[in-house]
């Protein structure tokens, strides 16, 4: 599959990413706040990149042979999702993080 139709196949992930993290967030958390807004457009931006992401992984499988190309593929999957998922975690924990540091 061409990285052209992986990005145009991940546009409606991410708005069903978005909507369903926006929802999610209302539904355990009992609000929808400015933080909550941002970690919404993040899991969006996440599940937007992530048929491309699985896209380039496989590429990089198939051009690099044997375990060597899984193990490369694999790394970059893996430090991708982190890369992804990070900005996500640490907004959605910025107050404990604040609150952690106030106690000593």
């Amino acid at each position: 599959m061409p990285i052209s139709i992986a990005l145009l196949l991940g546009i409606p992930l991410g708005f069903l990413f978005y909507f369903e993290g926006r929802w999610l967030l209302r539904f355990f958390l009992g609000r929808y706040e400015q933080k909550e807004r941002r970690a919404a457009r993040f899991f969006g931006a996440f599940g937007a990149l992530s048929i491309p992401l699985i896209c380039c992984s496989g590429l990089i499988a198939d051009a690099i042979p044997g375990p060597l190309g899984k193990a490369v593929s694999g790394g970059f999957f893996g430090i991708a999702t982190i890369g992804l998922v990070g900005p996500l975690l640490k907004t959605l924990m910025e107050e404990k993080w604040r609150s952690f540091g106030g106690n000593h």
